[in-house]
């Protein structure tokens, strides 16, 4: 299993960043407004739960992906103070949940919901060593028909969502 320090890396960045601000992150917006924000973390996985969600979906598992669960089983970044936010990365039991229940297609797992969008992980590229494994498909649209390739792995991918201060770039033009 690769392990993975930019992961841990961008984590201890931005957990930084909220001690420094009493658990909040400024960021100017669109508007020239500056928001608020916080972020949520969850304690870690264990290697017995890790262990069990690899036999439940049978799949290869990326080791960035892993490492990220180890640190946080899951988490609720750069949520508005007043209004929220929609940046949810879903704990290792409602990846299994919606792989083995609903989406059980081609080895992708559903990671994130960022914005609108799902994030998804190709556990079959992955495996047959493509490093261009990350995807993303707008959440009213179908898994397995409209998903785009985001051209790099998770830890790029996490690290660049952070980078951006939780923004969907990957639909820049």
């Amino acid at each position: 299993m690769k392990s993975s320090s930019l992961v841990r890396e961008t984590l201890n960045g931005l957990t930084s960043i909220l001690e420094i601000n009493k658990n909040f992150i400024y960021i100017l917006d669109g508007n020239g407004e500056v928001g608020k924000y916080t972020c949520k973390f969850n304690r870690g996985v264990t290697e017995q739960e890790i262990e069990d969600f690899k036999t439940s979906t049978g799949l290869v598992i990326p080791g960035e992906y892993i490492e990220f669960l180890k640190i946080t089983n899951g988490c609720d970044l750069f949520n508005h103070e007043l209004y929220g936010g929609e940046n949810t990365f879903y704990p290792i039991d409602q990846v299994d949940y919606l792989y083995n229940t609903v989406y059980k297609i081609n080895g992708l797992l559903q990671i994130a919901y960022i914005s609108g969008d799902w994030i998804v992980i190709d556990c079959k590229k992955y495996s047959s060593g493509d490093e261009k494994y990350m995807h993303v498909v707008n959440s009213a649209a179908s898994l397995e028909d409209d998903l785009r390739c985001l051209g790099c792995n998770f830890e790029t991918w996490f690290n660049r969502y952070i980078a951006t201060n939780g923004k969907n770039y990957w639909s820049w033009k």
